[in-house]
């Protein structure tokens, strides 16, 4: 599978010592040495035989040694446009024109290795609107990245470095997790702040899963997100999730904190969903966002009057695209949406609800009124149009 993570190497504790994963038993000189001539830290005389280093070694050691080399650190520059507050009072009074500047910021995410050749999985806000994408990987070397696609409803974005015979981090079944299993964290958080590109590992557990969430007024609203108590950080944004398996169960997308640090509350976007993003660039390319080719609104007091309606639950068709899936299903403008997809419809959240995870050539059953009538259709979802 292009996206199964490879064992190590026969006679290697852990992972490639490129990678910057260091047996701890071996003597900071040595592994520095080692690190120098760029080779390997080996297992002769550490692991066997050593109790104490082997009670060392937990499921959670072990998931990290498995994954932390396919984590990778992403710098981005990107241009904001800004005034000079000092001006602004005069040009209000027309006295200087106005002038808009723009300056280089820089951030940093977290991303995720998933096939050999250079994929890596990432969120969209992370690389949103740069100009420059630079890879560093954790053995140092550093890559420029474009953007092969991104998906902003899952905030999700994949990139491609030209790089071969990368370790890679394999996706779990994010479906079967388990509240209050092990969580493991892995990104570079503050990564402007440290020396070196080693990621940062923190450990928690599942708290919940499919948690819906709109952070504020007119931000991207969030579905089915994992939610976990392992420390997130600025930075970690990109990162893997990890479970004691050393699979990747989610990424690491944003936090609840008033102070900007971690609390304890933080979200991951589960990796089945970045599975089928993963899927459909293999199959097509891109990703191939979803049309249903019509618009809703509220079943306002004024529209039920108007349409001689007596029944409050379902939405009211405002527009239809002409040719589209909703056209062909026999939908007009000023229909009622009584139900969809199996369920009775009263808010435009719960239709949203219906098709985030919806894929091209599912199909969506409705039940619909016109003129005082019910009858029922069927909604074949199709590729939006690309700009």
């Amino acid at each position: 599978h292009p996206y199964r993570a490879r064992e190590p190497p026969a006679g290697l504790v852990g992972a490639n010592a490129r990678s910057g994963w260091w047996v701890s038993s071996v003597p900071r000189s040595c592994r520095r040495e080692c690190r120098r001539q760029g080779g390997f830290v080996h297992s002769a005389g550490t692991a066997a035989g050593d109790p104490l280093r082997a009670s060392r070694g937990n499921a959670i050691v072990r998931a990290t040694e498995r994954v932390a080399p396919a984590v990778v650190s992403i710098n981005v520059r990107q241009q904001q446009q800004v005034r000079d507050p000092s001006l602004e009072f005069w040009e209000r009074l027309g006295l200087v024109p106005h002038r808009e500047f723009f300056r280089d910021v820089r951030s940093m995410g977290s991303g995720v290795i998933v096939s050999p050749d250079g994929l890596i999985v990432t969120n969209f806000h992370v690389v949103q609107g740069a100009l420059e994408l630079v890879v560093t990987l954790s053995d140092g070397r550093q890559y420029q990245a474009v953007v092969v696609d991104d998906v902003e409803r899952y905030d999700l974005a994949v990139l491609r470095i030209a790089a071969r015979d990368l370790p890679v981090a394999h996706l779990a079944d994010s479906d079967d997790l388990l509240i209050g299993e092990w969580a493991i964290a892995i990104g570079s958080p503050f990564g402007y702040l440290l020396a070196d590109t080693q990621p940062t590992v923190t450990v928690g557990v599942i708290s919940a899963v499919n948690r819906d969430i709109k952070r504020s007024e007119g931000e991207r609203t969030y579905l089915g997100m994992i939610q976990t108590d392992a420390a997130i950080n600025p930075g970690n944004s990109g990162g893997p999730l990890v479970n004691a398996d050393g699979e990747v169960v989610g990424i690491n997308t944003f936090i609840f904190s008033e102070s900007g640090g971690s609390v304890g509350i933080g979200f991951a976007v589960p990796a089945s969903r970045v599975r089928t993003v993963l899927d459909e660039i293999a199959r097509y390319g891109h990703y191939r966002d979803i049309s249903l080719g019509f618009g809703l609104g509220l079943l306002s007091p004024g529209a039920m009057r108007y349409l001689g309606l007596n029944d409050p639950v379902g939405l009211l068709v405002a527009e239809v695209e002409e040719g589209g899936p909703a056209w062909r299903a026999g939908l007009r403008r000023l229909d009622v949406l009584r139900e969809l997809g199996g369920q009775r419809i009263s808010s435009l959240s719960l239709v949203w609800r219906l098709v985030y995870n919806a894929n091209v050539g599912d199909r969506l059953p409705f039940v619909a009124e016109r003129g005082g009538r019910r009858w029922t259709g069927e909604i074949v979802i199709e590729e939006l149009k690309r700009s």
